[in-house]
């Protein structure tokens, strides 16, 4: 353009200077009558018509490019604008907001979107600004405190906090505030961006009560209890005070649930847990453990007390319970022990109340005893248990079994899980609920788990060169062996040694115990990973079940718990807890499997969720290698 306008210039001086040399001839023929100034008059003239016509076209040139560039411009234009309709469209139809502010020019800019996230019209928030901050949930101004020093230090601020929309609704905004300091370490700049996360929450919390209160009941569940307990503790130990817990279990539950019914069993549990609560009152917390045991904590000054409230429970079961019109009688057993006195944590304490719970029971039953040592049959079972555990590996009484994991519609067998049984010497098969624990406790989980490796790893070789191999193995670890310094290498080292390829390993581990060691937990399972290993989280929903703590985790695979499968056909809250745990597990890209599958209409229950994989009695029991290889001879597909 400037090139376009100095050509022009330069036209105008030429034709100027020949005017000029014009009119100097033309006034100069006046005064002499000489033929060739006459002539140099006719040339000028000649000439100055000449650069006349050329400054014409080239105005004309000028012209036609410029009407171009306006015809650019103008498109351009139109372009822009196109695509900010476009971008606003996109705006309005999420619910996002965004929120610009200019603080040098106080120029504000906010998106129709806070529309739907806040309830309210957008004019209100250009009208008073602070209107966001006015609505937010009285509990989380503190969260706002904080986020605005990082504001106002240039640190990025990611905020989770609740607003009141104008119909009284509690919603949940997910803001990430980005702020743009001068060279004076100054805010100038602030953006934020705002999305509506109330559904996430509302699911958070849902496996949040789900994993720490008892779905029939409404009482706290065991792991409420664990954490309860483990506060109280601290406390007691600062105030130099006593804790007592007492374990009941109601007499012959059994023989009435059997005889009434579960659905009767069910109601009355649900009146012995209103009762306990009736009956202790402010005096202590109740917690229901599992089955008809009930947990009861008391602080205490002097151990009289623990016997009145214990007299109170036993004196409040002499009524009936009326259970659909008819009147059921039940009594109570219960078995106490003390802190500091009985025990420094939580385990020795349930255990000792359990020693004690059963001493209760051979005196009769409907009575309480507090535990003593010279009774305690229990610790007599438990250590005649870990002296057997202690030689199990050397004689050879540990075996591994195979439980397959199935995809529904296919009814292919993908993987299996392998399982620890313990045949005892001269006693026969002992449940691994019992002597798992013990193993845990005593340590004794450390030669035993890497027994269960190497050997699930050398099976798997086995079927390999039989020609299996696509078959994953699963191998249960405890956290013990996780938190042990060399974990790795003796997975490293085992795989090595069976040359057994770590693609088709995939350990699991509990998420309870997992996440109550996370900072410790966490670089184990990336290392594991890096080598090629699968994660699976055991029992999931009976844990911690955060989603912060889940997106930290290299997890591969989530697996249902039998506890929430058992009810999801009879119990619509129970379905919708599995239809957020098999979500969840998606929208996390996590491989999602059921535990404990009995029935065809439970698969199409989780079919219809989703759920395409699972293993159960339905499908197969823990097989014996040779039992499973028979199953696997057959193209790996069920009849």
């Amino acid at each position: 353009m400037e090139a376009k306008h100095s050509k022009m210039k330069k036209w105008v001086i030429i034709i100027s200077t020949l005017f000029t040399i014009h009119i100097a001839s033309a006034v100069g023929l006046l005064y002499v009558q000489n033929m060739m100034i006459y002539i140099m008059n006719i040339s000028v003239a000649v000439v100055f018509g000449v650069f006349v016509f050329k400054m014409l076209k080239e105005t004309d040139s000028h012209a036609v490019n410029l009407e171009q560039e306006i015809r650019k411009h103008k498109e351009t234009f139109e372009e822009l604008e196109a695509s900010k309709i476009k971008l606003q469209n996109v705006f309005d139809s999420i619910d996002v907001a965004i929120w610009s502010h200019n603080l040098q020019t106080n120029k504000l800019l906010i998106t129709s979107g806070i529309e739907k996230l806040y309830g309210y019209p957008l004019e209100a928030f250009y009208d008073d600004v602070d209107l966001w901050k006015k609505v937010i949930h009285p509990d989380d101004l503190n969260i706002i405190e904080k986020r605005a020093l990082e504001i106002e230090n240039g640190v990025v601020a990611t905020s989770e906090y609740r607003i009141l929309r104008p119909d009284g609704e509690i919603r949940w905004i997910h803001d990430r505030g980005i702020p743009f300091l001068n060279e004076k370490k100054e805010l100038i700049d602030f953006n934020s961006i705002l999305i509506d996360i109330t559904e996430r929450k509302r699911a958070e919390m849902t496996i949040e009560h789900m994993a720490y209160f008892d779905e029939l009941t409404g009482l706290p569940n065991r792991n409420g209890f664990m954490e309860t307990i483990e506060q109280q503790m601290k406390e007691a130990d600062l105030k130099q005070g006593n804790i007592a817990l007492l374990y009941l279990d109601l007499d012959r539950f059994n023989v009435l649930n059997d005889t009434l019914g579960h659905s009767f069993g069910d109601l009355l549990l649900q009146k012995v847990a209103n009762l306990l609560k009736l009956t202790i009152g402010d005096k202590g917390k109740v917690f229901r453990r599992s089955g008809d045991e009930f947990i009861i904590l008391l602080d205490f000054l002097d151990e009289s007390e623990v016997e009145s409230i214990a007299e109170d429970i036993i004196f409040s079961f002499t009524k009936p319970f009326l259970l659909s019109g008819q009147e059921v009688f039940t009594t109570p057993s219960i078995g106490i022990s003390l802190y500091p006195g009985n025990g420094s944590d939580s385990d020795t304490l349930l255990k000792r109340a359990d020693s004690a719970l059963y001493l209760a029971k051979e005196r009769g039953r409907n009575t309480y005893q507090f535990f003593t040592e010279q009774r305690d049959g229990k610790m007599e079972r438990r250590l005649n248990l870990e002296h057997g555990l202690r030689k199990a590996l050397k004689n050879d009484e540990l075996f591994l079994v195979f439980q397959p994991q199935v995809q529904f519609h296919t009814k292919k067998i993908l993987g299996v899980e392998a399982l620890l049984r313990w045949d005892k010497e001269e006693e026969g098969m002992i449940s691994p609920a019992e002597f798992i624990p013990i193993a845990e406790e005593t340590g004794m989980i450390l030669p035993i788990g890497e027994w269960v490796l190497k050997n699930a790893c050398l099976q798997g070789v086995e079927w390999y060169k039989k020609g299996y191999s696509d078959l994953l193995i699963s191998v249960n670890i405890s956290v013990r062996q996780l938190l042990e310094e060399s974990f790795v290498e003796k997975v490293e080292s085992i795989l090595a040694e069976t040359h057994f390829p770590p693609s088709a390993l995939e350990l699991e581990i509990t998420e309870s115990t997992t996440m109550q060691s996370m900072d410790e937990t966490l670089p184990v399972l990336h290392r594991l990973r890096l080598n090629g290993i699968r994660i699976s989280i055991d029992d999931f929903g009976t844990g911690y079940s955060s989603l912060t703590y889940l997106r930290k985790l290299p997890v591969d695979t989530l697996k249902i718990d039998k506890m929430f499968i058992d009810d999801i056909l009879t119990d619509t809250k129970a379905g919708a807890i599995v239809k957020t745990i098999i979500d969840m597990g998606h929208n996390l890209n996590f491989h999602v499997i059921a535990e404990g599958i009995e029935s065809s209409e439970q698969i199409d229950f989780l079919l219809e969720q989703g759920c395409l994989f699972g293993q159960g009695y339905h499908f197969y029991k823990p097989l014996k290698p040779e039992e499973l290889e028979n199953i696997l001879q057959e193209n790996m597909v069920i009849n």
